[in-house]
Protein backbone atom coordinates (compact mmCIF):
# COMPACT_ATOMS: atom_id res chain seq x y z
CA UNK A 1 0.00 0.00 0.00
CA UNK A 2 1.22 3.36 -0.83
CA UNK A 3 2.09 5.61 1.89
CA UNK A 4 0.21 8.79 2.99
CA UNK A 5 2.71 11.57 3.84
CA UNK A 6 1.54 12.00 7.41
CA UNK A 7 0.41 8.43 7.88
CA UNK A 8 1.35 4.91 6.80
CA UNK A 9 -1.78 4.18 5.14
CA UNK A 10 -3.55 5.52 1.98
CA UNK A 11 -5.45 2.89 0.63
CA UNK A 12 -3.59 3.41 -2.67
CA UNK A 13 -2.48 0.20 -3.89
CA UNK A 14 1.11 -0.46 -5.56
CA UNK A 15 2.50 -3.09 -8.21
CA UNK A 16 5.65 -4.14 -6.15
CA UNK A 17 6.90 -3.59 -2.17
CA UNK A 18 10.42 -4.14 -1.87
CA UNK A 19 11.08 -4.21 2.19
CA UNK A 20 15.10 -3.82 2.25
CA UNK A 21 17.83 -0.93 1.20
CA UNK A 22 19.43 -3.81 -0.18
CA UNK A 23 17.00 -5.14 -2.31
CA UNK A 24 16.23 -1.95 -3.03
CA UNK A 25 19.99 -1.00 -3.87
CA UNK A 26 19.50 -4.60 -6.16
CA UNK A 27 16.47 -3.83 -7.95
CA UNK A 28 17.66 -0.26 -9.01
CA UNK A 29 21.05 -1.73 -10.45
CA UNK A 30 19.27 -4.61 -12.50
CA UNK A 31 17.15 -1.71 -13.67
CA UNK A 32 20.44 0.56 -14.61
CA UNK A 33 22.49 -2.63 -15.88
CA UNK A 34 18.93 -3.74 -18.43
CA UNK A 35 19.35 -0.38 -19.83
CA UNK A 36 15.50 -0.24 -18.88
CA UNK A 37 14.70 3.81 -18.79
CA UNK A 38 12.48 5.83 -16.81
CA UNK A 39 12.40 6.30 -12.81
CA UNK A 40 11.72 4.64 -9.89
CA UNK A 41 9.06 6.14 -7.51
CA UNK A 42 10.25 4.94 -4.00
CA UNK A 43 8.16 5.29 -1.07
CA UNK A 44 9.12 5.41 2.43
CA UNK A 45 6.28 4.89 5.17
CA UNK A 46 6.80 6.98 8.31
CA UNK A 47 7.68 5.33 11.27
CA UNK A 48 4.49 3.90 12.98
CA UNK A 49 5.87 5.91 16.64
CA UNK A 50 5.12 9.36 14.55
CA UNK A 51 2.32 8.09 12.24
CA UNK A 52 -0.94 10.28 13.00
CA UNK A 53 -4.42 9.34 13.26
CA UNK A 54 -5.25 9.30 9.34
CA UNK A 55 -9.03 10.86 10.23
CA UNK A 56 -7.38 13.57 12.19
CA UNK A 57 -4.70 14.92 9.64
CA UNK A 58 -6.91 14.86 6.84
CA UNK A 59 -9.50 16.97 8.76
CA UNK A 60 -6.79 19.62 9.60
CA UNK A 61 -5.39 19.76 6.13
CA UNK A 62 -9.39 19.85 4.55
CA UNK A 63 -9.57 22.73 6.98
CA UNK A 64 -6.05 24.69 6.27
CA UNK A 65 -6.95 24.34 2.49
CA UNK A 66 -10.12 26.24 3.09
CA UNK A 67 -8.41 28.86 5.01
CA UNK A 68 -5.78 29.30 2.05
CA UNK A 69 -8.36 29.40 -0.40
CA UNK A 70 -10.66 31.73 1.46
CA UNK A 71 -7.74 34.17 2.18
CA UNK A 72 -6.18 33.74 -1.17
CA UNK A 73 -3.34 31.93 -0.90
CA UNK A 74 -1.51 31.06 -4.16
CA UNK A 75 1.39 29.54 -5.37
CA UNK A 76 4.54 29.58 -3.24
CA UNK A 77 2.82 31.17 -0.58
CA UNK A 78 0.90 28.00 -0.61
CA UNK A 79 2.89 25.22 0.88
CA UNK A 80 4.70 27.49 3.92
CA UNK A 81 0.71 28.11 4.58
CA UNK A 82 -0.49 24.80 4.61
CA UNK A 83 2.25 23.73 6.49
CA UNK A 84 2.42 25.40 9.37
CA UNK A 85 -1.32 26.01 9.31
CA UNK A 86 -1.65 22.12 9.61
CA UNK A 87 0.61 22.20 12.38
CA UNK A 88 -1.48 24.62 14.62
CA UNK A 89 -4.34 23.07 13.87
CA UNK A 90 -2.61 19.38 15.35
CA UNK A 91 -0.92 20.90 17.92
CA UNK A 92 2.55 20.72 16.47
CA UNK A 93 1.94 16.83 16.35
CA UNK A 94 2.07 17.66 12.46
CA UNK A 95 5.26 19.22 12.06
CA UNK A 96 7.21 16.66 14.27
CA UNK A 97 5.76 13.93 11.91
CA UNK A 98 7.16 15.98 9.18
CA UNK A 99 10.66 15.94 10.74
CA UNK A 100 10.85 12.28 11.43
CA UNK A 101 10.00 11.37 7.78
CA UNK A 102 12.42 13.33 6.62
CA UNK A 103 15.25 11.36 8.93
CA UNK A 104 13.67 8.36 7.79
CA UNK A 105 13.82 9.07 4.64
CA UNK A 106 17.41 9.87 4.81
CA UNK A 107 18.18 7.08 6.67
CA UNK A 108 16.74 5.14 3.93
CA UNK A 109 18.76 7.00 1.18
CA UNK A 110 21.77 6.53 3.20
CA UNK A 111 21.06 2.81 3.55
CA UNK A 112 20.20 2.24 -0.04
CA UNK A 113 23.16 4.13 -1.66
CA UNK A 114 25.99 2.07 1.10
CA UNK A 115 24.27 -0.95 -0.83
CA UNK A 116 24.65 0.47 -3.82
CA UNK A 117 28.77 0.88 -3.10
CA UNK A 118 28.49 -2.43 -1.76
CA UNK A 119 27.33 -3.81 -5.14
CA UNK A 120 30.17 -1.84 -6.96
CA UNK A 121 28.22 -0.04 -8.54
Amino acid sequence: ELPAFYSRHSGLKVDYEIDTPQDLAMAFHVKRELGMKGGMLVTNPIPEAYAMDGTKIDKAIDQALKEADQQGVHGKETTPFLLARVAELTGGDSLESNIQLVYNNVKLGAQTASALKKLGK
